[in-house]
């Protein structure tokens, strides 16, 4: 396995007066695969009729929304674990905190074994030797002559690409 990526041209602005232009890799992903595949492909890898495959991912779904929704984290072994997190904005004194400083809630995935071990073991590869800049960014999908896999998915872009 290999993990793609491309070169991508960004600006950072330190003030309204300086503006840096720095180079960065930025992941590139070949496709998205969407639920209904994953679950045709559980089926396929270990014989559980795909309805089940559908009932069991969706029961899991519900009771890890449960859980999480009461703060806990959630561990699925080797798969990893889930937990509830915040983003605020800092505040010189305590008594400033408040529920308006927080500016984003979201859900961290932390990657269990299995997933470590595969990204420890994948080679980092260019795709491509073009450069991208954030206006014209093609948002992790191949460029021209790329080639895709899975299928179109109706599913918007991972935001991390």
């Amino acid at each position: 396995m290999a993990i793609r990526y491309k070169k991508k041209k960004i600006t950072l602005c330190f003030d309204k007066e300086n503006k840096v232009e720095k180079y960065v890799a930025a992941n590139v992903l070949v496709g998205s695969i969407n639920y209904n595949k994953l679950c045709d492909e559980v089926n396929q890898r270990t014989g559980v009729h795909r309805a089940m495959v559908d009932v069991v991912l969706k029961g899991v779904q519900d009771t890890m929304v449960s859980f999480l929704e009461e703060g806990f984290s959630v561990k699925l072994g080797e798969f990893g674990s889930f937990r509830p997190a915040i983003n605020a904005e800092s505040q010189d004194k305590a008594e400033d905190v408040s529920v308006n400083t927080i500016i984003r809630r979201k859900i961290v995935f932390t990657p269990g074994g299995a997933f470590k071990e595969m990204l420890g073991s994948a080679s980092i590869e260019l795709f491509g030797d073009n450069v991208t800049n954030p206006n014209g960014d093609n948002g992790g999908e191949p460029s021209e002559g790329g080639g895709s896999s899975g299928g179109d998915s109706g599913e918007a872009p991972d935001p991390a690409a």
